[in-house]
């Protein structure tokens, strides 16, 4: 059942596969790097409840599983890291890699995805749909690549909730053809990175928008505070309100 679960989750035709051996209780992991990443693979067995060095399961993913498939979770209270080229984990969430050697400091994880957001909303405000591609696929790459061993408890806790929430809007985006529909791929994005922004708060206010018109009432997120709507442009550029304001 294990090896079932661990192995689906894993492929993607053209992209991963895994295969688990029982009896060493390893799964070796084979991707390509031109279309996919390690960390992407890793990220789907653990929402399938499966624990590594590099990203530990949701509590309910992991619940979900049936009894004989529950595990002791040796990475739940000390996550650990593995090289960017390890090559699989183990059953119980043991990475094949070598530790990285601790460093004095390490970007925050999430910059990137923050800063591929503002980017996109930006392209929308100035109708842009060449830009909002652009800005999407960076998003969504940046959203693949974080190093969930790296995060705080709480923040790392929101950030398996979002994650798919992010990239799937994202990479929709990426997609569409026109900006119509890059509109309404973007105002799903909200909810989930609003949920990150109140789980890490800066000394930066990030203000939460709200238009009235677009689809009944569609939120935003902003480091501006005078309203520039991304929904609608030059066409209604300052229609809207802040929310909510978001600092430490």
């Amino acid at each position: 059942m294990c090896e079932k679960t661990i192995e689906k989750a894993a492929y993607v035709k053209g992209e991963a596969e895994a295969d688990w051996d029982v009896d060493a209780k390893t799964a070796r992991i084979t991707f390509d790097s031109t279309r996919t990443t390690l960390d992407a693979v890793l990220q789907r067995i653990a929402h399938a409840g499966y624990d590594s060095e590099r990203y530990l399961a949701p509590d309910a993913a992991y619940a979900a599983l049936p009894g004989c498939c529950q595990y002791e979770r040796g990475f739940k209270r000390k996550p650990q890291h593995a090289e960017a080229n390890a090559q699989g984990h183990d059953h119980a969430g043991h990475a094949l890699a070598a530790q990285q050697p601790a460093t004095e400091s390490k970007p925050d994880p999430l910059t990137p995805v923050f800063e591929a957001y503002f980017q996109l909303k930006d392209a929308l405000v100035a109708s842009d749909a060449a830009k909002a591609k652009a800005a999407a696929e960076r998003l969504d790459a940046a959203v693949r690549v974080v190093d969930m061993g790296t995060l705080g408890s709480e923040v790392h806790t929101v950030w398996m909730q979002v994650m798919e929430p992010l990239a799937n809007p994202a990479a929709a985006i990426g997609a569409a053809k026109d900006l119509q529909a890059q509109r309404k791929a973007f105002a799903e994005l909200t909810e989930p990175m609003l949920a990150l922004v109140r789980t890490r708060p800066g000394s930066v206010p990030i203000y939460l928008d709200h238009c009235p018109m677009y689809e009944g009432g569609s939120d935003w997120l902003s480091r501006d505070k005078a309203i520039r709507n991304p929904f609608y442009g030059a066409q209604m550029m300052t229609c809207g309100s802040v929310k909510e304001t978001i600092v430490k």
